[in-house]
């Protein structure tokens, strides 16, 4: 155990917008591991950097025109899924997913978890960092997590940064890793609200900018766009000083790393969408052991429930039963078939009601079901890409009533700009993946089949309602 060792005590959490900030008192004390068996030392550490908005805009990815040297360094070494998707567009359901290995509709947090959506993980949950704590970690936050208003709750034995500052973020990782014991593996967390608008820093484009096809190339597009990339150089060098710091600590051999966006880019089209900008992820995994030595590139479907009972059983430990992701391990290792085929995606109530949808990706398509009224948009659009928190059903160009389902062809569309479901050639297809669709919506008991889902505001206000006009 190391001479740091913070007791899970004191914690506070208020917010600020739609930022997080939380502090901790973190005491010296000495505690015992919960599991109590086994050869604790041959554990080996975990990193888990996330990191908001970024999609998949990174060099690793494909798009050339940002400095991201550190992550396209770091991706190069490991194992770079290419098509990994999230399981919501959504910053906090997402992240649950990423954590517990379930859907947000299993876990409770179908939306955002701060006020006044306030959506809640069951309380009988178990996230990561607390699974990996029961089995004899030391676990650490440093930052950003969006996952839970009490930091306590995801079994961390110690916060350190007090503010979601990402320079302190970074630099609690040379205190971590200097302190990591030889006896005691260790977990650690570092959350970022980078790449979150607003942007602050100064625009980036020496390389020019990447526009995303489903935006139209103006001015305030690409303006906008610099300073996007150039808060992505910003947040790389903080990556960059978390793995040199583990790397003067003498544990980079023996830690898996994963570096793990949340959700798809903050642009119109994007985030807050089922749509496949919406979704797409960068996942980066790397560590010691044979799942990562190939340093491949996962071209199967992902997501992000499988990093949880992947990283787990390449650590030896049991995977829960509760877990709804698939494991990717003997794929990696032996070259197995790849254990998934299809991801599945719930957009539920968020900031406006008229995008209720449920998502299934396959290798070749995207069928998008909508379970409220909205207009068909054209894209590319035409709109400042910072009003896109108007959202993108009131954009100018929404003016025919939406289909029921959209169907897009991954390949040959990635940015959604066809809707070939009514096409006429495509009518089994939209049935054999509605069907898919609603057997998962059935395996994780979504409440939209039985109805419009109840937000925790309605439940909140009609409570408060019945109190207020009973009292006497």
């Amino acid at each position: 155990m190391s001479t740091l060792s913070c007791a899970r005590i004191g914690i506070s959490s208020c917010f600020s917008g739609s930022q997080e900030y939380i502090s901790i008192s973190c005491l010296n004390s000495v505690m015992s591991t919960e599991s109590g068996e086994g050869n604790l030392s041959a554990l080996p550490n975990v990193v888990l950097i996330t990191t908001h908005d970024l999609g998949q805009h990174l060099g690793c990815y494909g798009i050339d025109t940002v400095d991201t040297a550190n992550i396209d360094s770091f991706a190069e070494q490991g194992v770079r899924f290419e098509n990994a998707y999230a399981t919501s567009p959504v910053c906090s359901p997402a992240r649950g997913s990423l954590l517990t290995g379930r859907y947000p509709q299993s876990t409770g947090l179908m939306g955002l978890t701060h006020a006044p959506w306030w959506w809640q993980l069951d309380n009988d949950e178990i996230l990561l960092p607390e699974l990996l704590q029961n089995a004899g970690y030391e676990t650490h936050l440093s930052g950003f997590q969006h996952v839970v208003s009490e930091a306590d709750r995801l079994g961390i034995d110690c916060v350190h940064s007090t503010e979601n500052d990402a320079e302190e973020t970074a630099a609690a990782a040379e205190e971590i890793f200097e302190e990591t014991s030889e006896d005691t593996p260790l977990y650690a967390q570092f959350g970022f609200t980078e790449v979150h608008r607003e942007f602050t820093d100064e625009p980036y484009d020496e390389n020019g900018v990447h526009v995303p096809g489903y935006l139209q190339s103006t001015e305030e597009t690409h303006t906008d766009l610099a300073r996007f990339q150039a808060e992505i150089n910003y947040f790389d060098n903080r990556v960059g000083e978390i793995l040199d710091a583990l790397e003067a600590s003498g544990h980079r051999d023996d830690t898996i790393v994963i570096l793990a966006a949340d959700h798809g880019v903050p642009y119109p089209g994007a985030k807050w969408s089922c749509r496949l900008p919406g979704l797409e992820i960068a996942l980066v995994m790397d560590g010691p052991g044979a799942a990562f030595e190939d340093r491949e590139t996962v071209t199967s479907v992902a997501s992000n429930v499988d990093v949880v009972p992947t990283l787990l059983d390449v650590l030896g430990l049991p995977i829960p039963d509760h877990v709804e992701g698939v494991n990717f391990r003997d794929h990696l290792e032996n070259g197995a078939e790849p254990p998934r085929e299809m991801a599945f995606a719930q957009f539920t109530e968020h900031m406006k009601r008229d995008n209720e949808s449920r998502a299934i990706v396959t290798e070749n398509w995207e069928l998008i079901r909508y379970f409220d009224q909205g207009r068909t948009i054209d894209y590319p659009v035409e709109i400042h890409p910072q009003r896109f928190a108007d959202h993108v059903e009131r954009m100018p160009t929404a003016w025919e009533p939406r289909p029921f389902a959209q169907l897009f062809d991954v390949k040959r569309d990635p940015d959604g700009l066809e809707d070939v479901g009514m096409d006429g050639e495509h009518d089994e297809l939209v049935a054999d993946l509605s069907r898919q669709l609603l057997q998962w919506m059935v395996a994780v008991d979504d409440p939209l089949l039985q109805g419009r889902v109840r937000l925790p505001y309605y439940e909140r206000a009609i409570d408060d309602f019945f109190t207020t006009s009973t009292r006497i």
